[in-house]
């Protein structure tokens, strides 16, 4: 078993899940979308935004990361289904306690949820396209179009870097005000 404080839940047995819940454990799930994408991106960004942030997360904390859910695969009606679905889902494996990570250019994706779910979006300090064009660049510079990028736009893997360690901050100060015992 991995000796981090946190896990991805994919990677847990339905015992280890049940002990993990047994023991309060704070679930996370990111609701990615791409938005309008920029032509310079391909479409995996926000994806793969969400599982390096997530990955950051758990290094710190006592979280289970749940799998990523893409918002751009379902109408608003029906990705409100998934996620109440999810929810049940999580609750019936023993969840108590869920956050909703919203990863998406614009705000609003996530829907309406009941109010013991915090929802935490992502990605609000820096321009959207320089934030997802500059983190990518530090994850997987190859994925950028550079040729495709727009005039005077300078990303670098560096700014990217830094934006992920501070969302990655900021998420895990919002995870422990909600829930203080995460210290």
């Amino acid at each position: 078993m991995n000796t981090l404080p946190g896990v991805w839940l994919d990677d847990l047995t339905r015992q280890e899940v049940a002990s993990r819940f047994d023991g309060n454990a704070v679930v996370l799930v990111p609701v990615v979308s791409a938005g309008t994408p920029a032509p310079h991106l391909p479409l995996k960004t926000a994806a793969l935004i969400a599982r390096a942030l997530g990955q950051k997360l758990l290094e710190w904390l006592p979280v289970v990361m749940a799998p990523v859910v893409e918002a751009d695969s379902f109408s608003r009606d029906t990705l409100g289904q998934v996620l109440v679905d999810r929810l049940d889902m999580l609750k019936a494996l023993g969840a108590r306690r869920v956050a909703m990570l919203e990863i998406s250019p614009s705000p609003g994706v996530v829907p309406t949820l009941p109010a013991e779910v915090l929802v935490l979006r992502v990605g609000d300090r820096l321009a959207a396209d320089e934030y997802a064009t500059s983190c990518l660049m530090a994850l997987d510079p190859r994925s950028v179009r550079m040729a495709l990028l727009p005039a005077g736009s300078r990303p670098q893997a560096f700014t990217g870097e830094r934006a992920m360690a501070s969302e990655v901050d900021a998420l895990a100060n919002a995870l422990r005000a909600k829930w203080p015992d995460l210290a």
